[in-house]
């Protein structure tokens, strides 16, 4: 029998802005520097905080399989909110992490809503997770370590592409975060 290895994988992130992306890589210099961690690092454009893995696929996803995601993901209504990481430690497979801080009940907050919407009734839902940031990877294990708070204004939320096992990431779509819209009978705003 033959195991067909996925090749591809869909997620929803958030992505810091370039001011933060510039303030989280000379944290991590700092980092490195003050206790000797080397190893390879995650490139400034694919720094990010994943909300929700949509799925692994065999074959590419098509164009309209990201546009159905896309338009799906797109109902769920969330209010931009502040995030902010004042920890690093490492954790499984020598991955340095940010984590800890501000946001993170909004941040699993969308991410509940994102598994509400693009689950299939009747799929098992996936267990919820702690909000991080990778940094990068080291032989080196370093305990939790407090760091100055890094953060900022999550907008909106990036659909990514990623190619597995090549670390390519490709973002294939943007949806700004946004509250309802209230409306009163007899009322136009």
């Amino acid at each position: 029998m033959i195991t067909v290895r996925p090749t591809d994988r869909l997620f929803f992130a958030v992505r810091p802005d370039a001011e933060t992306v510039e303030a989280i890589c000379s944290a991590r210099r700092k980092l490195c520097e003050k206790v000797s961690l080397s190893g390879a690092e995650v490139p400034p454009e694919q720094l990010h905080v994943t909300l929700w893995s949509v799925g692994d696929y065999v074959v590419p996803p098509t164009s309209e399989d990201i546009g159905a995601i896309l338009r799906q993901a797109g109902t769920v209504e969330m209010p931009p909110f502040q995030i902010s990481f004042r920890c690093a430690k490492s954790v499984s497979r020598g991955a340095l992490v940010l984590c800890g801080g501000r946001g993170s009940a909004e941040f699993e907050r969308l991410s509940a809503r994102l598994c509400d919407t693009l689950t299939p009734p009747g799929a098992e839902r996936r267990r919820a997770f702690l909000p991080h940031m990778t940094l990068m990877r080291s032989e080196t294990i370093l305990p939790e370590r407090r760091i100055r708070a890094i953060g900022w204004t999550v907008r909106e939320i990036v659909l990514v592409h990623s190619l597995l096992g090549k670390a390519t990431h490709r973002p294939v779509g943007r949806l700004p975060l946004r509250a309802r819209q209230l409306s009163l009978p007899g009322f136009d705003f």
